[in-house]
């Protein structure tokens, strides 16, 4: 008996002290709040230069020959050697249709910083209007 209670005292103890043992334990965290400080995005600023014509001189018509069959070309700007250059309007032989309206041109990244984009045009060449396409200079 005596070996009985002794272990059942010892069990008694043991589960006392493991009782004593679990408590639980709470840790606290401190929480600071702070800005949220969010940076832009660095902006590239992109700069590009475009070399418009000046506007069309204004241009009397002649009167048209004396002969029929001639149609009034107009003047009209045109880009050479690196300026825009006018064309004075003329009479040719012949039926010419009207200069068609200007092309919406979408411009393309440059090649280098210091290129300027010279918008596409209409040019008359051999009876008819040929557009040119915009391109870059440097």
């Amino acid at each position: 008996m005596k070996t009985t209670w002794k272990l059942a005292a010892i069990g008694g103890a043991a589960a006392a002290m493991l009782a004593g043992c679990s408590h639980t334990v709470t840790e606290r965290e401190v929480v600071r709040e702070q800005p949220i400080v969010q940076q832009r995005p660095a902006t590239t600023v992109e700069h590009v230069t475009v070399i418009q014509p000046p506007p069309a001189p204004q241009e009397p018509m002649p009167p048209a020959p004396s002969t029929t069959g001639y149609s009034w070309v107009p003047g009209h700007y045109v880009w050479r050697d690196g300026n825009w250059s006018w064309d004075a309007g003329q009479w040719r032989l012949g039926a010419i249709p009207p200069m068609p309206q200007r092309m919406d041109e979408t411009i393309p990244p440059p090649p280098i910083a210091t290129a300027r984009w010279v918008p596409g045009y209409w040019n008359f060449s051999d009876n008819h209007w040929l557009w040119v396409n915009g391109h870059w200079q440097y």
